[in-house]
Order: C-alpha cells, then sequence, then structure tokens
C-alpha cells in the first residue's frame, strides 16, 4: 500500500500548506467569493482525511492492497506488530481529535453567543419602532447606548442585530438599513457555520500562523458574500460608505462570538464594491470543480485497491 501512503501524505502536506497559503493571498478569490468558499470547505475536508488516512493505511498496510481490504483483514483477526499498532493508535487519536476540537469549538462559540445574547438583552432596548426594508418582520434591532460605532449580529436559533448609538449618529437613513441588510445577509445565509470548520481547524493546530491566515481569508469572504447580498437592490456606493464612515470611526468593540460589518479588511471591501470585479463563469467553474477534485482524490486513494505493495 505504499504508492496510497505516499499519495495521502503528499496530498495531506499540500492541503495543510502550500495550497492554503497561496489561496490565502490570491486576489483573484474577490471575484466569486461563493465558490471560493466552497474550494475552501473542500481543502479543510480532504486535508483532514488524506492526513487521517496516511496515518490509517499505514498501520494497515501489512494486511492488504487497499484499505477496505487491510481493516476488513484487520476486523477478522489480522495480526499487526506493535510499530503498526502504534501507528493505528495515532491514526485513531488524530481523528478523535479533530472530532472532539469540532465539538468543543462548536459548544464555545454557542456558550459564548448566548452569555453575549443575554447581555445585549440587558443593556439595549428594540429599535427602531418603524419598519426598515433591511430588516425581516419580527426580526428587530437591538440598540445599545454607546459613543463607538459598532454594528454587528449574534447568530444562533435566537439570533440578535445590534447597532450603537454612536453608529446612528454617523449614518443616514440609507447606510443604516444597508448595514442593517449586511448584518441580516450574515444571519439568512448562517454564515457562522461556514466560519466554524475553519475555527475548529486553528483550534486543533493550537492557532499556528498558517491557520490563522486560513481562518481570516475565508471571514473576509463571508464579509464580501455578506456585502453582495446587502447591495441587492441598492446602490452599492451606500454601503461602501457606511463601512467606510464605521470604519474609520474605529468599530473594533465587536464581543466574541458576533459578525462585525467592519471587523475584517474593510477598504478591500470598499474598493470592491465601488469597483465590483466582473464575475467570473470560468473561475467559479474552476473552483467547483477544483473543490470536487480535491474531495475525490482522498477518497479514491484509500478505497481502491493497489497493486503495489
Amino acid at each position: 500500500m505504499l504508492p496510497t501512503i505516499a499519495g495521502l501524505g503528499i496530498v495531506a502536506v499540500l492541503l495543510i500548506g502550500p495550497v492554503p497559503a497561496v489561496l490565502s493571498r490570491a486576489e483573484w478569490v474577490q471575484r466569486e467569493p461563493r465558490a471560493v468558499l466552497v474550494l475552501w470547505q473542500a481543502l479543510g475536508l480532504a486535508g483532514g482525511l488524506a492526513a487521517v488516512g496516511a496515518v490509517l493505511a499505514a498501520a494497515l498496510a501489512p494486511l492488504g492492497s487497499s484499505l477496505p481490504a487491510a481493516a476488513a483483514a484487520y476486523w477478522r483477526g489480522g495480526d499487526l506488530d506493535g510499530f503498526h499498532l502504534f501507528l493505528l493508535g495515532a491514526a485513531v487519536g488524530l481523528l478523535g481529535w479533530l472530532l472532539t476540537m469540532t465539538a468543543v469549538s462548536s459548544w464555545k462559540a454557542t456558550r459564548v453567543r448566548s452569555r453575549q445574547r443575554e447581555l445585549v438583552d440587558l443593556v439595549s432596548t428594540p429599535w427602531p419602532n418603524r419598519v426598515s426594508p433591511a430588516r425581516p418582520t419580527g426580526a428587530g434591532a437591538r440598540l445599545i447606548e454607546h459613543p463607538a460605532a459598532a454594528a454587528y449580529c449574534l447568530p444562533g436559533p435566537s439570533s440578535r442585530v445590534v447597532i450603537t448609538t454612536g453608529a446612528l449618529s454617523l449614518l443616514d437613513a440609507d447606510e443604516l438599513d444597508a448595514v442593517l441588510a449586511h448584518e441580516h445577509a450574515h444571519l439568512a445565509e448562517r454564515h457562522d457555520l461556514l466560519l466554524l470548520p475553519f475555527a475548529a481547524w486553528s483550534d486543533a493546530m493550537f492557532g499556528l500562523a498558517g491557520t490563522q491566515r486560513v481562518r481570516t481569508a475565508v471571514a473576509q469572504l463571508v464579509e464580501m458574500l455578506a456585502d453582495d447580498r446587502a447591495c441587492l437592490g441598492r446602490d452599492r456606493a451606500v454601503l461602501a460608505a457606511a463601512l467606510a464612515r464605521v470604519g474609520v470611526a474605529g468599530a473594533g468593540g465587536t464581543p466574541s462570538g458576533a459578525l462585525g460589518s467592519t471587523d475584517l479588511a474593510v477598504l478591500p471591501r470598499v474598493r470592491r464594491l465601488l469597483e465590483p470585479p466582473a464575475p467570473s463563469l470560468l473561475l467559479r467553474s474552476v473552483s467547483y470543480a477544483a473543490a470536487l477534485v480535491t474531495i475525490t482524490v482522498p477518497f479514491w486513494a484509500l478505497l481502491v485497491p493497489l497493486a503495489v505493495h
């Protein structure tokens, strides 16, 4: 099973290191943020699968020419020496670690957001009395008396959109509606769930610089998705002006667990709103195809029997 082990090892190294590093610095991703987010998810899933699969294949290599055959042989009572049993334990441990960190990150995020919602309800008041076109019925924003300009949302089953009096003093009615639409876009598309696996991966890798860079790159794409949805039926310059005003004023006070409209890459997003890049069917198709191939390769390597041992 040597080709399987080597192939999975190479794939894991590429998907954990060089490929994310290159993609996180690419500027063309702004043209098709949704497709690139799918690619990011595929890279993360395939990288973890390849890493676990490489160790597992090495552990069971003496028992078969493919992982299914070797696993079946082990299940039937096949013997492994101490070294291969150690590798088997390492593979199971690595898989358990990744799953555990995903569960822990989910629990942390849920707990933090629940506490923040309770705090927001204590210190805020409903706003406004009028119906905003940016806000679905029954999903009113909450107003906090604070001089710092900030607007953010707290995702979850009982979501909140929060805005400060500092932001109200900076924005006109159209700009305010655009900012609220941005926050409701986060909630409607459950962008918090898109970010969760990357937060878990960063935690699992102990916050290494590479994983933090990936986490930031994905979060920036999520903000661009919310920008695009907020601008449906609106002048993009309105949201650009709102982001610039709040960003220059220093929003910076978004609490842990929240998604804030001006937390990340305000200037590139303002530039993108004012000079929107042309959508590219080619880039979109290539991104989706690359995501499909990225997911398929580890599965193929694990499941297809190889004649070479």
